[in-house]
């Protein structure tokens, strides 16, 4: 049993996409992307902000407060390497 050839089209087309879906996909992300990047900004300048009572605080130059960060970094190291040590000769002593 032959069939007859149609005209009829069975590939995919453009025409069977709903503009008025595209049209809201797009809006939806676009808005999506103007809000993310208000969220963005709003978030630097906070960060911003926040460093800048912190430096203004501090009373002190960069240099200087870079220095004092790096001695109570030292001083924390050293403290917790001497309690390591002390816990470890306390609880686990030579027999």
């Amino acid at each position: 049993m032959e069939r007859e050839m149609t005209d009829r089209r069975t590939d995919p087309s453009l025409q069977d996409l709903n503009p008025g879906l595209l049209l809201g996909a797009a809006l939806m992300l676009a808005v999506g992307g103007v809000l993310g990047l208000a969220g963005i900004a709003l978030g630097g300048a906070a960060v911003i902000a926040a460093s800048r009572r912190w430096y203004h605080r501090a009373d002190l130059p960069p240099s200087q407060l870079a220095k004092l960060k790096w001695e109570q970094a030292k001083a924390a190291a050293g403290a917790g390497a001497g309690a390591w040590r002390d816990t470890e000769e306390t609880r686990h002593a030579a027999r």
